[in-house]
């Protein structure tokens, strides 16, 4: 027989938890990268496709009565490989959702974690391809036309100067790069390092998003200013230096990157074959779901196959940059 509690103040009606029905998640930074990549589709089947390429003719001083030497354009070819196949598995049993009284939104939320874990590597792919064997050569400034294309941070302690912008801009012209919608991806710590700096000039507010933003960047952009005709985003998914790099200012001052480092990118956003990233889907990311009924599980997989290249190296400047602030 069941003893009934009959003094005042019981807690036997009382719950000692609540469970809200809200899930709370964490915030997510917004991406961008995937809308930089010129996505072929010249390559829906086979092992690699290859890019031909032909250089310039020169003119030679021509005389009466001389033949004019031959001359021969050069010629190159570049070849790209799909290599990346990536992918996440998600088993739930009948226990797990019969058990859990939020089974339910977790496995519907399934689908768009998977997608947003996918969209975090493909963007620190990209920004990472300038680092890669068939990207930039590391330990070496990559000159083009007597210009470096990969360097460290001008500033204190490896810290993003102007002229570090200026100079990128310099590169770029006399790589003979249009220039025409200018991106620079750096840290979030430059957006600090920049803001806080004094007698900042040439730097103009660029309220109508010039640029990148008018030919179709994603909403993942993080606008700051215009500087020196560069329009200036932010990231976390830019590659980071796991030891140290021999390389230069830009001025030639010997400044080598450390551990820690950010690789800033400098660019012009031209479209097409005229971007600096080239890439290719054998597969888009898609979700397939099955049901085993010998064990009682749910699954539900995501795959992706694809490539991401650096194919114009002449429109490409890196600047390593440190992102500590002071």
């Amino acid at each position: 027989m069941a003893v009934m509690d009959t003094a005042w103040g019981s807690t036997h009606l009382m719950r000692n938890e609540v469970f809200s029905t809200q899930l709370k998640e964490m915030f997510q930074d917004e991406t961008f990268a995937r809308g930089l990549v010129n996505w072929t589709n010249e390559l829906p089947d086979g092992v690699n496709l290859k890019i031909n390429s032909i250089g310039d003719l020169t003119l030679d001083q021509a005389a009466e009565s001389t033949p004019l030497p031959e001359r021969r354009m050069e010629t190159g070819q570049f070849i790209f490989n799909i290599d990346e196949y990536q992918g996440v598995k998600v088993a739930f049993t009948d226990e797990n959702r019969t058990d859990n009284f939020m089974a339910n939104q977790a496995i519907a939320a399934t689908p768009a974690k998977m997608m947003r874990a996918f969209e975090e590597v493909l963007e620190s792919k990209i920004f990472s391809t300038v680092n890669k064997t068939s990207g930039q050569t590391k330990n070496n400034a990559n000159n083009i036309n007597g210009y470096r294309h990969r360097t460290t941070a001008s500033g204190a302690s490896r810290a993003i100067a102007l002229k570090d912008f200026a100079y990128a801009k310099l590169a770029l012209q006399k790589a003979n790069v249009p220039m025409q919608n200018l991106i620079a991806i750096v840290d979030p710590a430059v957006a600090f390092q920049l803001d806080t700096m004094s007698n900042l000039i040439d730097i103009s507010n660029n309220p109508q998003w010039q640029g990148i933003v008018e030919t179709g960047m994603s909403t993942g952009s993080r606008f700051i200013r215009n500087i020196y005709g560069f329009d200036v985003y932010v990231s976390n998914y830019l590659d980071t230096a796991v030891g140290a790099e021999t390389l230069t200012t830009y001025n030639g001052t010997s400044a080598n990157s450390a551990a820690g480092d950010k690789c800033g990118l400098f660019f012009a956003n031209l479209g097409g074959y005229d971007s600096p990233f080239l890439g290719s889907f054998r597969e888009e990311p898609f979700v397939n779901s099955w049901r085993d009924e010998s064990i009682r599980t749910e699954y539900h997989e995501m795959r992706s196959r694809y490539r991401v290249e650096l194919f114009r190296p002449e429109n490409m400047i890196t600047l390593w940059h440190n992102p500590v602030v002071a």
